[in-house]
């Protein structure tokens, strides 16, 4: 589903805030699940729960790489799309980048800070999904819009349904995109001491419910 990865998104960009001196294994999957809009911290096992996981690698690749920042909260605001033909559909998705974890509290802070996400200013990434279009049985094209750190980018992304029901739908992305895009840390080739790469890839499921 790689409309909400272009995210998030966002939060996305938080991944890329690893401090270089750390050198953590990554994290186990962790993530919010339910049948309601809002998710909420609780293992996660594939895609048996709703999640949204941030990837990052060093600038010079580490054996610990990838780096998993991975998001306790977030919800769908609004959703409007036929669960029989999301074709033309719309959704609006949030992101608390400060429920934001990986396997360092100390990391943790300074992904959170000014220098990188400054959660105290920014502390919602938001997405918005329209131009939906079916690509070939259960994949799908969108258009995703993505504000993260005070900037707003729009993004061509795929995902696909992986469950339909009555009123709602499951769905599985993947999208990879830049920190820089939103401002976030800075640019490796203007700064020898950046360690972190400059590409995030935002990986999630979502359960969408007809707003």
């Amino acid at each position: 589903m790689k409309w909400l990865t272009s995210l998030a998104l966002f939060v996305v960009a938080v991944t890329s805030a690893c401090k270089r001196q750390e050198d953590k294994a990554p994290a186990a999957p962790s993530a919010a699940a339910g049948s309601s809009a809002e998710g909420s911290a609780a293992p996660v096992a594939g895609d048996s729960a709703d999640h949204v996981v941030v990837l990052a690698h060093h600038k010079k690749p580490k054996p610990t790489d990838p780096v998993r920042v991975e998001l306790d909260r977030f919800r769908v605001v609004k959703a409007d799309f036929d669960p029989k033909k999301i074709e033309g559909g719309t959704a609006t998705i949030e992101l608390d980048l400060s429920s934001l974890h990986t396997q360092s509290d100390e990391r943790d802070e300074h992904l959170k800070s000014p220098a990188y996400l400054d959660v105290g200013t920014f502390a919602t990434a938001t997405i918005v999904i329209d131009h939906v279009k079916q690509r070939a049985g259960s994949a799908y094209t969108a258009d995703a819009t993505v504000t993260v750190h005070g900037t707003t980018h729009s993004y061509p992304v795929t995902f696909d349904v992986i469950e339909t029901r009555d009123d709602s739908i499951r769905i599985k992305g993947e999208h990879t995109f830049m920190r820089l895009d939103f401002g976030i840390g800075t640019d490796p080739t203007q700064n020898a001491d950046e360690q972190v790469g400059t590409d995030l890839t935002i990986q999630l499921v979502l359960t969408l419910k007809k707003t």
